[in-house]
């Protein structure tokens, strides 16, 4: 599964940087151009009942976006950024793209559900989401979050045992 997305996102990288380099060229940037790539932020709160050890605070938190009508299809990467957490709890400002629904695939037929997830080296290890790493909680509540601007929205989490 981590192949397929690193593929995706290979994908997705070299799709983007060749759009972008054509836009340049020859497309003016005026008001209706930029306007396709406003983003806004969602805040989200991490937090957890434990007492947590912190060792590396850089952590990279994701967005992930499906259609609600498609239960067996692969979720698509919204947008993603690394933030530092230095103690619990925290919250970030995730930009989401104003077009954020357009870039799930399939196309969405019965709404879209959004979620987060995490990759967090938390002990300092050098591997992320193994035993001792702090991880979303699953069991607690789903991370799932509503990009309308309702904030802060709460994503628990716990270490991993």
């Amino acid at each position: 599964m981590r192949n397929h997305l690193l593929l995706f996102m290979a994908a997705g990288a070299l799709t983007l940087s060749s759009c972008n380099k054509q836009e340049k060229k020859d497309q003016p940037t005026t008001p209706e151009t930029t306007e396709n790539v406003k983003s806004e932020n969602i805040k989200i709160e991490f937090t957890g009942t434990e007492t947590f050890t912190i060792k590396n605070p850089k952590l990279k938190v994701s967005l992930y976006g499906v259609s609600e009508g498609l239960q067996d299809t692969p979720a698509t990467l919204i947008t993603e950024k690394e933030v530092e957490g230095k103690a619990i709890p925290f919250t970030i400002e995730l930009p989401v793209p104003a077009d954020a629904e357009s870039k799930i695939t399939p196309k969405p037929t019965n709404g879209v559900k959004y979620y987060i997830a995490t990759e967090w080296d938390s002990d300092g290890n050098g591997k992320a989401n193994e035993k001792g790493d702090i991880f979303i909680d699953h069991d607690k509540e789903f991370p799932n979050v509503k990009i309308n601007g309702e904030t802060p929205q709460k994503i628990y989490v716990k270490t991993l045992k």
